[in-house]
């Protein structure tokens, strides 16, 4: 009984001084854990929406990842009832985080602030153009492939929860409108 019990006390400390060495060369900056990628937003209505959204991110954990994304967009909407036609070119940015509870499903949150170039066109004259700025929570869900340290893609539904009367992701009745985004990650030193 001697013995055994002097076994398992020494299996349990060693275990336990490997699992405190383990943890030690995890902490700190990895550079391997760095990554770029980008978004692209498309979609067609009475109209099109184009957009790029580059990213510069850092993988935490195996679960949660965190950054700045720019936004850059281009919306156009014709008018079904007349000849009118709204443009709106978006430019912004902020930080975002993606928490990974399953390995091929995230939720995320960004924070964007987007300055907005607006104009109304009839008959093909510029009739009125507006700037404006618009803070905007973009709370969603995504499906992808997660595996830190390899290159990655993911889909992604995304709203805006602030629902600001100038963002870009509501409609002209403050209805939130779905961000739809196709992503692609590339870790700076993919794991060999």
């Amino acid at each position: 009984m001697k013995k055994f019990l002097l076994t398992f006390v020494a299996a349990f400390v060693a275990f336990h001084s490997f699992a405190q060495q383990k943890d030690d060369q995890e902490r700190g900056w990895k550079r391997e854990n760095l990554f770029i990628g980008t978004g692209i937003n498309l979609g067609f209505f009475n109209g099109f929406v184009i957009g790029l959204n580059p990213e510069v991110g850092y993988s935490l954990n195996k679960v949660i990842d965190a950054g700045v994304s720019t936004n850059f967009s281009y919306i156009s909407q014709r008018d079904i009832y007349s000849p009118t036609t709204y443009r709106q070119t978006v430019v912004g940015g902020g930080p975002f985080v993606r928490i990974w509870p399953a390995r091929m499903i995230f939720v995320g949150s960004q924070f964007e602030y987007n300055t907005i170039n607006y104009s109304i066109k009839t008959n093909d004259n510029v009739t009125f153009k507006d700037k404006r700025s618009a803070p905007s929570v973009l709370v969603g869900i995504g499906y992808g492939n997660r595996n830190v340290g390899a290159n990655q893609f993911y889909t992604s539904v995304y709203v805006d929860v602030l629902k600001n009367v100038n963002s870009p992701y509501v409609d002209q009745f403050n209805r939130m409108t779905p961000v739809i985004r196709t992503s692609f990650i590339f870790y700076l030193r993919p794991k060999q």
